[in-house]
């Protein structure tokens, strides 16, 4: 009698565990309504893009046309981009960087596609800590690391990620020279898997969705704040955008809108508008008494400042000054 034998081993286990758990979390996150949805969508693609690439390589669909693992590092880094810089806008441009990923079926060599994908993702694991670092940068508000703490979880696993990642050169390395065949990376591909999964489980476990936001800040701080956001839009001169809105200010100082918010009812007691008109009306009333302008007309110098239209602008100055802008003295 002729007994079947399975020949299923711990690590064909470990991968298929992987695999089945990268797309459980892949679903969730690009499913889940949460704050910053297009975020949590490119991490699941970034998780799905794993799947695809461990199915290749463990031999369990070889004949697979497409794994896109040059599309893993640009994943991670927008993933990062958006968590940053909320209000960033993507354009066609973006694009670019999955170039290399489309031309995937048309690179023959086993062996470069796997050198290209390992600097691929160095470089944009690079990319995605400067813009980490830039975002702790921003935070002007020193006087403790709470919100390096806060925001810690991502660049922490970032940086293990990459840590393991980098293993993959003394690994090739062997290979090379010692001949030592596939199994050199039997360990190495299911821990960048199973390290991916962490980073989707950690950021959907998060009741922000993974958003790295500011948590109200103690008096003081936010008295901090106030001072500071004051000096950046007059050293900036933010206020001369005719354009400028509260999301776009929050935008150019690196916080999110209801932070903005928060400090400018809660500290200075006033709306944006008031606000960002008060800095208007004072650079106009400069501007009039300046020689250098002497040319230039009143409605010009409105607009050099900030406003819009004649008619705001007129009534915006009479109502901050109680006087009309052809007689501010």
């Amino acid at each position: 009698m002729n007994l079947y034998t399975s020949h299923i081993n711990f690590y064909d286990v470990a991968v298929i565990g992987i695999l089945f758990t990268g797309l459980n979390f892949a679903l969730l996150l690009g499913f889940t309504k949460r704050i910053n949805r297009l975020a949590n969508r490119l991490l699941a693609l970034a998780l799905v893009v794993m799947v695809l690439w461990m199915i290749r390589i463990s031999g369990i669909a070889a004949g697979l046309p497409l794994q896109f693992s040059l599309a893993l590092g640009p994943l991670i880094y927008f993933y990062v981009l958006k968590l940053t810089q909320p209000q960033y806008k993507f354009s066609w441009k973006n694009l670019l960087d999955f170039v290399p990923a489309l031309v995937e079926p048309y690179i023959l060599s086993n062996r470069v596609l796997p050198f290209l994908t390992f600097l691929s993702v160095i470089a944009y694991l690079y990319f995605s800590h400067q813009l980490i670092q830039r975002f702790y940068h921003r935070q002007k508000f020193t006087g403790c690391d709470r919100y390096r703490l806060e925001w810690g979880w991502l660049h922490r696993l970032l940086a293990y990620f990459a840590i393991l990642w980098l293993l993959w050169v003394p690994l090739t390395a062997a290979d090379y020279f010692y001949h030592s065949g596939a199994h050199t990376y039997y360990l190495f591909y299911p821990g960048v898997g199973g390290m991916l999964i962490w980073i989707g489980a950690a950021a959907h476990s998060r009741p922000d969705g993974g958003e790295l936001t500011v948590k109200p800040l103690l008096p003081a701080g936010l008295k901090q704040k106030g001072t500071w956001l004051k000096k950046a839009i007059q050293q900036n001169r933010y206020y001369e955008d005719p354009e400028l809105t509260l999301s776009s200010l929050a935008e150019k100082l690196g916080l999110h809108t209801h932070a903005l918010s928060r400090v400018l009812n809660n500290v200075l007691k006033k709306s944006f508008n008031d606000f960002i008109n008060e800095y208007r009306v004072k650079d106009v009333i400069r501007k009039m008494q300046d020689p250098a302008y002497a040319n230039i007309t009143l409605l010009g110098i409105a607009y050099d400042s900030g406003f819009n239209s004649q008619s705001t602008f007129h009534r915006i100055f009479k109502e901050l000054t109680g006087k009309t802008p052809s007689s501010p003295g």
